[in-house]
């Protein structure tokens, strides 16, 4: 098997894992451990994802350390408060979306310098960036309502589940704006239009020029010139000479 089609697998693997964990979040009750399985299903779901992306492997080991280490401190948490241990996860699970995001950038660029080619691949790890950063606000929004000290959302304090926010962040993101939902404070309201702001210029630059080029090779011009193009050049020319 090619290394393309390997890495492709990768990307709808993790994508797939991606889908899982954001579907179980907002359908899941709230509780601390209910809460605890959704972080282990994100943690594995972004591994799977800095996999794919070709991390290097002490990025890779560092992360699991971290998430395994996350994950004992909520679980030790969860015999606590129910504030004190809904606020660790959240900002546990937002240090570590930061923290992955770039590294998919990373991998994603070097993949298509390397393979000269938009495949579908491509396509899969764009559409995973997506999401991660649709995550990033989801948890963003869930820290604020969590640590603030009013509830962030107009409609009241109950809808404070991580799933109430991850489902506000995906209606945001999407502009599908329903209204169900609407941010109560003037930070949660800048941090809405900024997230609908990247998801729309993501969609019309990132995902559209993927689109566009899906399957084009790219040309080596790209990266400087060939010297068989100018050898090519020259031969070419009035005489066979430079000009």
């Amino acid at each position: 098997m090619k290394l393309a089609d390997r890495v492709s697998e990768r990307y709808a693997l993790a994508l797939i894992l991606l889908v899982i964990a954001l579907v179980y979040s907002i359908a899941m009750p709230d509780g601390d451990w209910q809460r605890i399985v959704a972080m282990l299903l994100q943690g594995i779901a972004l591994f799977a994802t800095l996999a794919a992306a070709e991390a290097a492997p002490r990025l890779l080991r560092l992360f699991v350390v971290v998430l395994v280490g996350t994950l004992l401190g909520a679980v030790a948490q969860a015999g606590l408060t129910d504030s004190d241990g809904v606020t660790f996860v959240r900002i546990s699970v937002l240090v570590i979306l930061l923290a992955s995001l770039p590294l998919v950038a990373v991998g994603l660029i070097r993949q298509v310098r390397t393979d000269r080619k938009i495949s579908v691949q491509t396509m899969m790890g764009v559409l995973c960036a997506y999401l991660l950063i649709m995550s990033s606000f989801a948890y963003s929004y869930a820290v604020i309502g969590q640590v603030g000290s009013e509830a962030f959302f107009n409609q009241g304090a109950q809808w404070n589940t991580i799933g109430d926010y991850i489902y506000f962040s995906l209606i945001t993101i999407t502009t599908v704006g329903f209204g169900d939902f609407t941010p109560a404070t003037d930070l949660g309201r800048s941090l809405a239009a900024a997230e609908a702001l990247v998801g729309q210029i993501y969609m019309v630059t990132v995902v559209a020029v993927i689109v566009s080029n899906l399957g084009r090779t790219q040309p080596r011009s790209m990266d400087g010139p060939d010297p068989g193009h100018e050898a090519a050049d020259r031969a070419a020319a009035p005489g066979g000479r430079e000009s």
